[in-house]
């Protein structure tokens, strides 16, 4: 199948010439004193960024300032990039330990630069790059010029920049190596880095962050939900090994139910030898492989184990079958015995009983086939719910297939939901696609964020579930589905339909069953859930000291468990190893509520309230010598914060 009219995707880097500060100053001499592109002095995708940013009217010596986005707006990123981080954390937290005696962190971002997560001992670095390394921190091209990151999302391949390589001299003391993730359908959506302050090359940094985008790809790979998702890879000795292969040299072919190659990622695209005209034209299963596949098809939906292909030209690879094909139950007979109650997980259900009461009526309800509609506030655990309902049910043994209704235009969505054939529209996947309705035949469907469906999309949405069919764009025929529909919002509905922004009949449709989930402030539970967050990330919950519990059990976590759970995360990546948890390793703000005391307060007067934070605001300027700012660190809070506690004004000018 090889071409010549096209290059064949490539997984290497960009860089490949040794580090060499001289002749990067002498680059940026040509670049920016002569107005010479230094071309053979740096790599061409440095100098390329070079003149992007001074495009933008930059000048080389501005300043840079590393700041986050609002809290609120931080926790909306992450719970948009869920996926990517379920996939990538664990990932980034080996390679932290990896590069840790490089004196080096590791930082994803997502396709727009902006952190997402951060691990490696942080207190070991300056002021300038902990300021760099948090979450929401905007390090794209535009906002802080030339860097790793950026560059490797736009060349779409890893890089290296390595001090006077940024654009920026207020950057120069970053040291990165930087590879691009890209999802399924080969859209990059964010970049691994690893960073050091120390000066010079460290030898094979790139290749670790490379081998580590490459595996935040598989796992995404693993939870795609397409009908046969095929991992392929050449037979070895580690045949025999359990489990779905880990090796950076796999690749991933995804198919419809009638064989058509929906997606192949670059490695697939290399090992095939395919080429940028044959992957723009429709692919059959039968243009790559010698066999059939309808047969895979079966072994598929019977869940079978490793099979050996053969491609045109009598080469065999092993591969590994997956997808919704792969998990489709047979229906369940009537009078069947009921699922076994699941197990409540602290992190899904939890331990407060009156949740737990509510989560068995609904399971009940769930496995009667009544719709559910899931409600809730921002990070409560909408999503968590849902897919803890499905595991405890009849369903389990189906796919759980979700779909983020606030995250696509309406064409898009139309497509993701019902599928699309071949030529439905412009830009249409070749081929086609199944739609996410489909996919989850035989399984649970979660429309979340339903309350910002668009109306012309909730008449086709109330089709399938009044008849139990879904009809592709651009298709005549109906398909007959299997689904249990979960919807979630944190949207008022009824106030959406007296707007006229929903419609009232699908709202009764799917208001088979409501559950509510509780906000992190009104669960009795938090204080076991705040344990096992710490355990999840590796700290003891010894490491809490009791005061700063009792001020995180009386925050009021507007983010909820999301917001609980990357606050943990972060809390143990930046403290020292062993060290005590402090309050502001949490970076909750000074606006928290505050327990100064090694023992809760118990609710009074706001004038009591008052006095006891002025008397630990003296205690603390006591035991701090009278310094301001020493005082207002020990106990967790801001300078401004400690002049309101002692009830005066802050002045304009303080005397060290």
């Amino acid at each position: 199948m090889q071409s010549s009219d096209a290059p064949r995707p490539t997984t290497g880097s960009l860089i490949a010439r040794p580090f060499q500060p001289e002749r990067v100053w002498r680059a940026r001499r040509a670049f920016f004193d002569e107005g010479v592109v230094p071309d053979g002095m740096v790599d061409a995708a440095i100098w390329r960024s070079w003149r992007r940013c001074q495009s933008q009217g930059r000048q080389d010596t501005e300043a840079v300032v590393f700041e986050p986005v609002a809290r609120t707006a931080l926790m909306e990123i992450l719970g948009t990039h869920e996926r990517l981080l379920q996939a990538a954390c664990p990932e980034i937290d080996a390679l932290a330990g990896a590069v840790a005696d490089a004196r080096c962190a590791v930082l994803l971002t997502d396709e727009r630069g902006r952190a997402l997560a951060v691990a490696g001992q942080l207190d070991r670095f300056g002021k300038p790059f902990r300021a760099a390394f948090r979450a929401g921190v905007d390090l794209s091209e535009e906002t802080i010029g030339t860097n790793a990151m950026a560059t490797a999302m736009t060349e779409q391949q890893a890089c290296r920049i390595l001090g006077p390589e940024h654009y920026f001299a207020a950057t120069q003391m970053f040291h990165c190596y930087a590879a691009p993730v890209f999802d399924p359908r080969g859209a990059v959506v964010g970049a691994v880095d690893i960073s050091r302050e120390d000066p010079g090359h460290v030898p094979g940094a790139l290749e670790l962050a490379r081998r580590c985008a490459r595996r935040i790809e598989q796992a995404m790979w693993a939870q795609w939900p397409v009908p046969v998702r095929v991992c392929l890879r050449a037979p070895s000795v580690d045949d025999a090994a359990p489990g779905p292969s880990r090796r950076d040299d796999v690749a991933w072919l995804a198919f419809g139910v009638d064989g058509s190659l929906l997606a192949a990622d670059r490695h697939a695209q290399c090992l095939l030898e395919l080429s940028v005209r044959e992957l723009a034209r429709p692919l059959h299963f039968g243009d790559v492989f010698e066999d059939e596949f309808t047969p895979l098809l079966g072994r598929a939906r019977r869940g079978g184990g490793p099979l050996a292909l053969r491609l045109h030209g009598g080469v065999r690879l092993l591969a590994e079958l997956g997808g919704t094909a792969a998990s489709r139950p047979v229906a369940m007979a009537r009078g069947a015995a009921a699922a076994p109650r699941l197990q409540c997980d602290v992190t899904a259900i939890g331990a407060d009983q009156a949740y737990r009461q509510r989560f068995e009526r609904t399971l009940r309800a769930f496995d009667a086939g009544l719709p559910l509609l899931v409600q809730g506030e921002t990070g409560s655990g909408k999503e968590v719910a849902a897919r803890a309902l499905h595991a405890a049910s009849r369903r389990r043994q189906g796919s759980f297939v979700a779909l983020n209704c606030a995250a696509l235009s309406p064409q898009l969505m139309a497509a993701e939901l019902f599928g699309h054939v071949d030529g439905a529209f412009t830009g249409a996947r070749r081929g086609g696609q199944v739609g996410h309705i489909e996919a989850a035949h035989g399984g649970t469907l979660l429309l979340d964020e339903i309350g910002d469906m668009p109306l012309e999309l909730q008449v086709g949405l109330l089709r399938v579930l009044d008849r139990r069919e879904v009809v592709a764009l651009g298709d005549t025929r109906a398909r007959q589905v299997d689904v249990q529909f979960v919807c979630a919002t944190h949207r008022d509905l009824d106030g959406l339909v007296r707007a006229g922004r929903f419609r009232e009949d699908l709202l009764h449709r799917l208001r088979g069953c409501v559950l509510y989930v509780p906000a992190l402030r009104e669960r009795a539970d938090i204080g076991q859930l705040l344990d096992r967050l710490l355990s999840d990330a590796g700290a003891s919950p010894d490491r809490l000291p009791t005061a700063v519990r009792n001020r995180l059990l009386a925050y009021a976590w507007p983010g909820n468990v999301r917001e609980l759970r990357h606050a943990v995360r972060l809390a143990v990546a930046v403290s020292g190893d062993g060290d005590a948890l402090a309050w502001e390793d949490f970076s909750l703000g000074t606006d928290a509520p505050s327990q100064p005391s090694a023992e809760p307060s118990t609710a009074g007067s706001p004038a009591t309230w008052q006095q006891s934070k002025s008397e630990a605001a003296a205690d603390a300027l006591r035991r701090t010598g009278g310094n301001m700012t020493a005082a207002a660190k020990l106990l967790g809070i801001g300078r401004a914060t400690m002049y309101r506690w002692m009830g005066r004004q802050r002045p304009f000018r303080e005397n060290p």
